[in-house]
C-alpha cells in the first residue's frame, strides 16, 4: 500500500505538464497614489475620486454566464503608505427593493446585496483574501487556499474599514484595508490577483471583474483566473506590531459544584517579521467568547465532527489543513485545549517566496482534580511546508507531534495538488503515525477529478486507513479500511428558461474494505438537486447501503449483532431563498435502518424582522425501529437562533436548543460591542436545564450556570 501511494505521488509531481498552466487573467487594474485618503463615510466626496480609472465592465456569472450586468457597477482603486482603498458606485434603477438586513459582523451577509473583494497578495495564483461588504457597510471575510475553500474559512476577522450609503441611484460604498491586515511579497512594487463580485440578490444575479466562466467550476476562488493589480510602491515597511491584552470576570456553578468565580487575564502578540511572514504569541489563552456547538445527535457507528471556532486557530487555518476532510484529518485544532487548559504559545504563518511556511507550538497545563492529575499537560506542535512548483501544482509536507511525561505521538505527512483544464485536479496524500506506545500506522488517498466542461464531471477516488491509525493531533472518523469511490454528473444549466436555473444529477458509488480484504460497506446514490431562477432550490436523493458487522455494534444504546445488512432509503429536501424576509426549509427522509426503519423529518423557519432583529426556528426529528430489545425509539432536536443588533458595533446572538436524548435544555447568549476595531467587550451567559424525570427529587435541574464578561483591547504600533 505505501509503495502504491508513493508511486502515485511520484506520477502526480512528472505528469500533464502541459496540461497545468493557469489561464492568467489578462486584465489589469491600477492603483492610484493619492497624498491622503479619503474620509470612510460611504460617500465618494473627495477630488480624486473623480481622477481614478474606473472599472465598470462587469461580466454576469449568474443566470447567464457572460451577459452584460443589468445594473453598472464602478470601481475605483487607490491607495497610501498604509492603506488600499475601494470606492464602489453601484448604480441600481430599483433602490427600493435594495435587499439590506445584516448588521452583525460575521452574519450572513451573502443573503443582502453585497460586494465581494478577492485579493490574491501573493500574485500566487492560489491563495487569497475576500472581503465582503453590504449596503450597510457591514464587513464579513475569508481566507482560502489552493482556489478553494469552506464555510469554516469564514471564521477569520480581518481589521480593516467600510461605510456604505443608499442613494437616489443605488449605494456607494468606501473600504479601506490596511496593508497590516494582508501578507504580500516584500517587493519594491508588489502586485496582487484582484477580482470584484456584486450580487444583486432580488435578481439572484452575480456579476463580475474580471469575468470567470462557469468553466471555473470554484468561482471566485479561482485565483489563477483574477486580473492584475498594478501601481503600488513605497509602501510602509515598519515592522507591524499588535499586542491585545484581555481579562476575564465572571462566575461558574456547574451541578454538585461548588461556585466557581472565574477572573484571568492574558494576553495576544502579533508581530510582522516581514510584509509575508508574521509571528503570533499568545499567553493565557481563554475562549470564554466562542459560540456553542450546534446539537448533533448521533445515530452513527463512528464519531462527529464539530467545527473549530476559536479565533486563534482561524488565521490561515486551511494552510495547517491535511488530509481528507471531516474524514480523516492528520491535523485538527479542537483537540488541542479543548480539556485541559492552554498555558500559551506560538504560532509563525506567512511565505517566502513560493514557499508557504505554517508553524504552530501551544503548551497545555494538567488536568487536575484536588491532587489528582486526570490528564498531564503535553506540547502540541505542527509544522506544515506547502512548495508552489510549477503553475497549480502544489507540493506540501507536515509534521505533529504531541509529548506529554508519558511518551509521545507524532505523524508525518506529504500532499500534492496538481489542478488543469479549468476545474480539473488530481490530488494525493499520505501520512504515517509514530506512538511510543502503538508504533507505526499509515493513512493516505488519491483523487482525480476530472470537470474539462460545465455539463458534466467523473471523479475516481481510493483511500486507505490502517486499523489504528490514529493521530494524536487529528480527527479519525473511521479505522481499518481501504475506501474506492467514483462519481458521475450531469450538471447542466438552463440559462434560457424562465423558471430554472441549473440541475445537478450525480450517480455517486463506493465500497469500503477492511485492511484483510473483506468487505465492510458499499453504497449507492442518485443525487439530484435543481436550482430555480427564483433562489429556491429541491432536491431528491435515492440511496441503497450495504454494511457487515463483524462484531456487535450499538445505536443510541441499542445492540446490533454481527451479521449483514441492506438498506435503501428516499429523502428530498426543500429550500427558499434565504434574502428574503420570510424563508424556510423542509425535508423528509423515508428508508431501512438496520433491518429496522428510519423516517426522519423536519424544517427550518427564518423571519427577519428588519436590520435588527432576525428569529430562526428548527425542527428534527427521527423515528427509528430497530428489530431488537427497546427498538423502537425517536430523538428530537429544537433550536431558535436569535440574532439582534443595536448598530455595526454592538450586536448579539442566542442560541437556545432542546433534544430527548440528553433533555436538556441549553441557552448561550453573545453580546458583543466592538469599542475601537479589532477589540471588544463580550458578555456570555452560558446554562443547561435538565427537563427530564430526576433520579432523586433533591437533584438540581441546572446542570451549569455561567456567566462571563471578556475585555480585549488591541494596540498597534
Amino acid at each position: 500500500m505505501k509503495r502504491s501511494i508513493r508511486s502515485v505521488l511520484a506520477f502526480v509531481v512528472l505528469a500533464l505538464p502541459g496540461t497545468a498552466m493557469g489561464q492568467s487573467a489578462e486584465r489589469t487594474a491600477v492603483a492610484t497614489r493619492v497624498s491622503q485618503g479619503p474620509t470612510i463615510d460611504g460617500v465618494l466626496d473627495e477630488t480624486f475620486w473623480q481622477t481614478i480609472p474606473v472599472i465598470s465592465d462587469f461580466v454576469q456569472r449568474e443566470p447567464v454566464d457572460g451577459a452584460p450586468a443589468s445594473e453598472r457597477t464602478e470601481v475605483r482603486i487607490a491607495y497610501d503608505e498604509g492603506h488600499l482603498y475601494f470606492g464602489f458606485v453601484l448604480y441600481d434603477s430599483e433602490p427600493e427593493l435594495i435587499r439590506r438586513s445584516i448588521l452583525h459582523r460575521e452574519g450572513r451577509i451573502d443573503q443582502d446585496d453585497h460586494i465581494w473583494i478577492g485579493l490574491d497578495s501573493y500574485n500566487d495564483d492560489r491563495n487569497g483574501y475576500i472581503f465582503e461588504l453590504n449596503s450597510f457597510g457591514t464587513q464579513g471575510d475569508a481566507l482560502f487556499n489552493d482556489e478553494s475553500m469552506t464555510l469554516d474559512d469564514w471564521n477569520w476577522e480581518g481589521v480593516y474599514e467600510s461605510e456604505a450609503r443608499i442613494t437616489e441611484e443605488g449605494w456607494t460604498l468606501e473600504v479601506a484595508i490596511p496593508f497590516t491586515t494582508i501578507r504580500f511579497a516584500d517587493a519594491a512594487a508588489p502586485e496582487m490577483g484582484i477580482a470584484i463580485r456584486r450580487a444583486i440578490r432580488r435578481k439572484n444575479e452575480d456579476v463580475y471583474w474580471p469575468h470567470i466562466p462557469q468553466e471555473y467550476r470554484s468561482g471566485f476562488t479561482t485565483v489563477s483566473q483574477y486580473a492584475t493589480l498594478t501601481g503600488l510602491q513605497d509602501l510602509r515597511r515598519g515592522r507591524y506590531m499588535e499586542v491585545k491584552p484581555f481579562a476575564i470576570a465572571g462566575v461558574q456553578k456547574n451541578a454538585g459544584e461548588d461556585r466557581d468565580v472565574l477572573d484571568d487575564v492574558g494576553v495576544d502578540f502579533k508581530y510582522a517579521l516581514t510584509s509575508n511572514l508574521a509571528l503570533d504569541l499568545t499567553y493565557n489563552t481563554d475562549f470564554a467568547q466562542v459560540e456553542a456547538d450546534n446539537v448533533q445527535i448521533n445515530l452513527t457507528r463512528f464519531s462527529l465532527f464539530f467545527p473549530e471556532k476559536r479565533e486563534f486557530f482561524l488565521e490561515r487555518a486551511g494552510l495547517f489543513s491535511f488530509g481528507a476532510a471531516r474524514d480523516t484529518e492528520v491535523f485538527f485544532s479542537r483537540r488541542i485545549g479543548r480539556e485541559n487548559d492552554i498555558i500559551g504559545g506560538g504560532r509563525l504563518t506567512g511565505q517566502v517566496g513560493p514557499l508557504s511556511i505554517g508553524v504552530l507550538s501551544l503548551q497545555t497545563d494538567d488536568l487536575s482534580e484536588g491532587a489528582t492529575v486526570l490528564a498531564p499537560g503535553a506540547n502540541n506542535s505542527v509544522l506544515r511546508l506547502r512548495a508552489d512548483v510549477m503553475p497549480r501544482t502544489t507540493l506540501g509536507g507536515i509534521v505533529t507531534s504531541l509529548q506529554d511525561g508519558d511518551g509521545h505521538s507524532r505523524t508525518f505527512g506529504a500532499d500534492t495538488q496538481l489542478r488543469f483544464w479549468n476545474s480539473s485536479a488530481l490530488t494525493a496524500w499520505i501520512a504515517s503515525v509514530r506512538d511510543s506506545d502503538a508504533g507505526t500506522s499509515t493513512a493516505g488517498a488519491v483523487e482525480l477529478r476530472l470537470q474539462p466542461e460545465r455539463w458534466y464531471s467523473l471523479t475516481g477516488n481510493y483511500q486507505t486507513v490502517d486499523e489504528d491509525f490514529d493521530p494524536a493531533l487529528g480527527f479519525v472518523r473511521r479505522q481499518d479500511m481501504v475506501k474506492y469511490g467514483g462519481t458521475v454528473a450531469y450538471t447542466p444549466r438552463f440559462e434560457g428558461s424562465a423558471w430554472a436555473r441549473s440541475l445537478v444529477a450525480a450517480f455517486v458509488v463506493d465500497r469500503i474494505d477492511g485492511q484483510d480484504g473483506g468487505q465492510q460497506s458499499s453504497s449507492q446514490l442518485s443525487h439530484n438537486m435543481l436550482t430555480l431562477q427564483s433562489g429556491d432550490f429541491v432536491t431528491l436523493n435515492f440511496r441503497r447501503r450495504f454494511e457487515r458487522l463483524d462484531e456487535a455494534s450499538s445505536i443510541q444504546g441499542r445492540t446490533l449483532d454481527p451479521g449483514d445488512y441492506s438498506f435503501f432509503a428516499v429523502d428530498g429536501s426543500f429550500r427558499t431563498n434565504q434574502s428574503r424576509t420570510v424563508s424556510g426549509s423542509a425535508n423528509l427522509s423515508v428508508g431501512d435502518f438496520w433491518n429496522g426503519d428510519r423516517t426522519s423529518f423536519g424544517g427550518s423557519l427564518m423571519w427577519k424582522t428588519g436590520p435588527y432583529l432576525t428569529l430562526t426556528g428548527s425542527a428534527n426529528r427521527n423515528d427509528v425501529s430497530l428489530p431488537v430489545v427497546d427498538g423502537d425509539f425517536s430523538t428530537t432536536v429544537l433550536s431558535l437562533d436569535v440574532l439582534g443588533a443595536v448598530s455595526r458595533n454592538l450586536f448579539a446572538n442566542a442560541l437556545v436548543q432542546w433534544d430527548d436524548v440528553s433533555k436538556e435544555l441549553q441557552a448561550n447568549i453573545r453580546i458583543d460591542w466592538i469599542h475601537t476595531p479589532g477589540s471588544d467587550l463580550f458578555l456570555v451567559l452560558d446554562t443547561g436545564y435538565f427537563t427530564g424525570e430526576l433520579m432523586d427529587p433533591r437533584d438540581p435541574r441546572f446542570l451549569r450556570r455561567t456567566g462571563v464578561a471578556k475585555l480585549t483591547y488591541m494596540k498597534a504600533f
